[in-house]
């Protein structure tokens, strides 16, 4: 038997509840049970974190571009950056006479290439940085606004982050040194020869605009690795990273895991009453000792404790008791349900039948159907009476154990004071 995803989300309000448990409460719990409940949180984090990573950035990794647009654009960044460098080229190669503007154009075009390589190298090193960091970010803001309340919530925080940093931790590296270098050099040298090309033309518009528009074949350049990274490198390594964390999505909830998660949290509750009863017996306790028995029923605090443990359990048996009939009722409204529900999945046979055939070949396969749903609603209630009996067979017994201890508590007492008045006399 198999969950769905849409039962998945229904067992995760069960996994949150976890991460709000007080402390107290978790180590009354057995070592297993908090592993178990560990390997689930880490788990959740994980595959919340790897959906919304997905849907971040699934919008870049559905853009699609002609490659022959990316070869373009470099060939007219190649060329405008070309023709820059060449006046620097033209310095070097002056001595080669005729051959000074080829090799020239030579120099200038290689010197265009490194510099759009290493610029395009530098602008897609900070926008996979920027991402990564943003993803982190993401996950702190959600811890400052719901700030750890136990070790599982702080597991949920840690476990997301160290996937981010699996995933995109390349991501995070510094900048290598040396592209950085590059990329500001050549721009900056590029600057300078248009610059000194420009003011050699003699434009008008003075040093401010001759230096405005220097700057247009640097502009071009980054402007056009910008272009270029969000066109066709941030989506094909969007794409790469989607791929990563679709292995981290949750999968399938099997009956065997249901069933643990279901155990794991009647466990919970247990301990949780558990809990309440000693809070609520201490507090029992205090007002005796700070107030004594205003009622004058009670004489000593054996009696009181035992007074205590019949209204307890009394009133958890009701509670028990109430639950099993809501289990009953809801079952059973759905019994009616799904009763109704099966005329409408009959599916007719394959084959050459009369309309009385056909109403009878249905009513046979309704009248089946039905004896199933009822079976299984048989086996259900059977279920619940067994369990709940259960329960309510124990909390009995512990009635009628804290009403001996009642009895024999009072019968103490009695002696007691008719020891202490016979002393007297």
């Amino acid at each position: 038997m198999n969950y769905s995803r849409n039962s998945h989300n229904n067992y995760n309000h069960i996994l949150v509840s976890w991460r709000y448990l007080p402390e107290d409460l978790i180590k009354m719990l057995v070592e297993q049970t908090q592993s178990q409940m560990s390997q689930w949180e880490k788990q959740d984090a994980e595959g919340e974190v790897a959906k919304n990573r997905i849907n971040d950035l699934t919008p870049s990794a559905k853009r699609t571009h002609n490659p022959e647009t990316k070869k373009v654009v470099n060939i007219l960044v190649a060329a405008m950056s070309a023709i820059t460098f060449s006046a620097g080229g033209q310095i070097l190669t002056s001595r080669l006479g005729p051959l000074s503007i080829p090799a020239s154009l030579v120099i200038g075009g290689a010197a265009g290439i490194l510099a759009d390589k290493k610029v395009m190298q530098v602008v897609e090193h900070a926008r996979k940085k920027s991402s990564s960091q943003q993803a982190l970010k993401d996950i702190d803001k959600q811890k400052q606004a719901h700030p750890p309340k136990n070790e599982f919530c702080e597991l949920y925080y840690q476990s997301q982050t160290a996937l981010v940093l699996q995933v995109e931790g390349q991501n995070l590296r510094s900048q290598s040194p040396t592209n950085v270098v590059l990329a500001l050099g050549l721009s900056g040298t590029e600057y300078a020869m248009s610059l000194g090309i420009v003011i050699g033309l003699g434009l008008p518009g003075g040093i401010v605009l001759n230096a405005i528009a220097a700057s247009l074949p640097v502009v071009m350049l980054w402007t056009a690795a910008s272009l270029q990274n969000d066109a066709f490198e941030m989506p094909q390594h969007d794409r790469a990273l989607i791929g990563q964390y679709e292995h981290h999505v949750p999968l399938e909830i099997v009956e065997v895991e249901a069933n643990q998660i279901a155990g794991i949290d009647e466990e919970i509750a247990l301990k949780q009453r558990e809990l309440a009863y000693q809070q609520a017996l201490e507090v029992r306790r205090e007002k005796f000792v700070s107030e004594g028995d205003t009622s004058g029923r009670l004489k000593n605090w054996e009696m009181v404790e035992a007074d205590f443990e019949i209204s307890w359990y009394s009133e958890e048996k009701q509670q028990v008791e109430k639950e099993l009939d809501e289990k009953r009722e809801q079952r059973y409204f759905q019994l009616k349900a799904d009763i109704a529900q099966i005329p409408e999945q009959y599916q007719a046979p394959v084959g050459t039948y009369s309309p009385a055939q056909m109403t009878e070949l249905k009513a046979q396969w309704v009248q089946a159907k039905e004896e199933e749903v009822k079976e299984s609603f048989a086996h259900d209630i059977q279920w619940m009476n067994h369990k709940y009996g259960n329960k309510i067979k124990h909390l009995d017994e512990e009635i009628a154990t804290a009403k001996w201890r009642y009895s024999e508590a009072k019968s103490r007492g009695r002696e007691e004071r008719n020891s202490a008045v016979g002393n007297t006399v």
